[in-house]
Order: structure tokens, then C-alpha cells, then sequence
């Protein structure tokens, strides 16, 4: 009787197992194809910095700028010895030197972007690189360089960070002659009229090394200002 007992309960287990089992394999399930979302831009940023006053090279002469500043366009039709390069290889005391360092949205062909940009700015008596105020105490008349008020001062001018960075204010649209072009950040170097040569009887060479920078307009809660400084700080 115990035999039969104990067989029936093993029986049973073997029932209740099968039932569990089957119930797993019954459960309803299915599945669904994989969505593949390909994202790709052929969309970029391509800006262009001229000085047409300081070396008469404007922004139809080819996409590039790191060839210009040094000598005078060779296809300038105007008066080469007007232009700022060939006025500062021999200036005088008093004079006041062309330079209009000016910025462009290059890209106006459909893959460009809308973009903000900066212009740093470092300047060199011989080879020492100064600050602007002391660039402007040794060398410049007593006002200094005057820039223009579109342009607004994001850093530097200090001891810590003797390049200046100057940030556009408005954003450079993508329509050709319209809204894709600043204004100069200045327009003439006026130099002291008291300006005196040094021991050896010359008068002191100096540069000003003006870089452009550019980046995405339109991204919200953006700092363009922080942002613009990181970036070039980082290149």
C-alpha cells in the first residue's frame, strides 16, 4: 500500500513537472526586424580672412590665406605703395597704416552652416610678444588702434593672456553679399608721432598677427562667448 501511495505521488510530480515545463514553452513571444537609421552631413564651415587695404588680396582670390599679408597682391590694380604692406616696410612717425582684418562665411553653395566668429589677435615688438596696452604705450598714437563696436572683446588684454580675442556679434548667414561678411575689426595702425628710433637708428619693428576662428551658430543655451574662447584656446 505504501509502494502505491509513494508511486502515485512520484506520478504526480512528474505531472506537475510536465505541466511546468510546457507552460514555458507555450508562453507567446515574438519579435521585430532591426530599424537601421543612417545619419550622415555633408554640411561644413569654411570662412575666409582678408586684408584688401593691407596687401589688396580680397575674398574672390581663391579660398586660402595663409599666402597673403606678406607682399602685395601682383594683380592689385590700384596704386601698390598705398596699400598698408609696402607702407610698413619703411613707416614714419605719425603715420597712420592701413589694415582691415575682415571675415567671411565661405560657404554659400548649400553645405554651409550659419557660424559666429572670432578674431585673436597677438602682437610682437622684435620678436616679444606684448600686451596690447603695452604695444600701445611704446609704439601707437595716443588713442591707439580704434575698433569697431561690432566687434566685442571676449579675453585676453591682461598679463596672463597676451592674445586678444574679439567675438563678432552678429551671426554670418549663408546669402551671398548680404549678411555673410563682417564689418573690420579696425581699419588703420596710427602710429606715435613721437615715436623715437632705437640705438642702432632705426625705428622698432613690430607685428600684429590677426588669426580667424569660426564656429556652429544656433546650438540653444549656448555660451558663444565660452564656447569661442575653449576653442580657440584649444587650436
Amino acid at each position: 500500500m505504501k509502494r502505491k501511495r509513494a508511486g502515485l505521488a512520484i506520478t504526480g510530480l512528474l505531472v506537475v513537472a510536465i505541466i511546468a515545463v510546457g507552460a514555458t514553452l507555450a508562453l507567446l513571444s515574438t519579435t521585430t526586424g532591426t530599424k537601421t537609421n543612417a545619419f550622415s552631413s555633408n554640411r561644413n564651415i569654411s570662412i575666409q580672412l582678408r586684408e584688401n587695404e593691407w596687401d589688396g588680396y580680397t575674398f574672390k582670390d581663391g579660398a586660402g590665406d595663409s599666402t597673403t599679408g606678406l607682399e602685395a597682391n601682383p594683380d592689385y590694380t590700384g596704386n601698390k605703395e598705398d596699400l598698408g604692406v609696402n607702407q610698413a616696410k619703411a613707416y614714419l612717425p605719425g603715420q597712420s597704416i592701413p589694415k582691415n582684418p575682415t571675415v567671411k562665411n565661405n560657404n554659400t553653395n548649400g553645405n554651409g552652416v550659419e557660424t559666429r566668429v572670432a578674431l585673436k589677435v597677438t602682437y610682437f615688438i622684435g620678436k616679444q610678444q606684448v600686451t596690447y596696452e603695452t604695444f600701445k604705450n611704446k609704439l601707437l598714437a595716443t588713442d591707439g588702434i580704434e575698433f569697431n563696436n561690432k566687434w566685442e572683446q571676449i579675453d585676453g588684454n591682461d598679463n596672463d593672456n597676451m592674445a586678444d580675442i574679439y567675438l563678432y556679434q552678429d551671426v554670418l548667414g549663408l546669402e551671398e553679399d548680404v549678411n555673410n561678411t563682417t564689418t573690420p575689426l579696425f581699419s588703420t595702425v596710427p602710429i606715435n608721432k613721437n615715436l623715437q628710433p632705437g640705438e642702432d637708428g632705426e625705428l622698432p619693428r613690430f607685428n600684429i598677427n590677426v588669426q580667424a576662428y569660426a564656429i556652429q551658430a544656433g546650438i540653444d543655451d549656448m555660451n558663444i562667448g565660452e564656447e569661442m574662447v575653449k576653442f580657440i584656446n584649444a587650436n
